[in-house]
């Protein structure tokens, strides 16, 4: 984790990509916040968010994805606080789902809040993503793709 500032308080870490997401809010005059707090539940890591996933902060969100899927089994999504995500959130989406299957590791969103499951229902995108409607069913080894 050379690039990355990790924080753990109680049991939740967070990880930022330095000036990444800054570097891009300047360009393009976006401001949306994401805030990311990670927690391992036996086998699997759970990824919590909380705000907008857009052009500005996608990619310290790939890079926080794909840092902890080299230590779980099941990386799960907690999409629940998320209020807006847009086409470069939807791509970090399918990429994380990439190096998952790549890895050959489980990947789950689960807790999908209206703007999350309409923009996934837009680009038909339903299916490919396997979606648990609970945490509970996340963490489930045989919950169905």
């Amino acid at each position: 984790m050379n690039d990355f500032f990790a924080h753990e308080n109680d049991g939740i870490a967070a990880c930022i990509l330095p000036g990444a997401a800054d570097s891009l809010h300047e360009r393009y005059g976006q401001s949306a916040n994401l805030k990311i707090s990670i927690r391992v539940v036996a086998k699997a890591t759970i990824v919590d968010l909380e705000g907008a996933i857009d052009l500005g902060n996608s990619p310290v969100l790939r890079a926080t994805l794909f840092e902890n899927v080299k230590t779980t089994s099941r990386l799960a999504l907690n999409m629940s606080g998320i209020r807006y995500i847009d086409s470069s959130g939807i791509a970090t989406l399918i990429e994380a789902l990439r190096k998952t299957r790549d890895l050959k590791k489980d990947f789950v969103l689960f807790g999908l809040s209206s703007a999350v499951y309409d923009v996934l229902k837009l680009t038909h995108l339903l299916g490919v993503f396997q979606i648990a409607d609970s945490e509970e069913r996340a963490l489930e080894t045989d919950a169905a793709p």
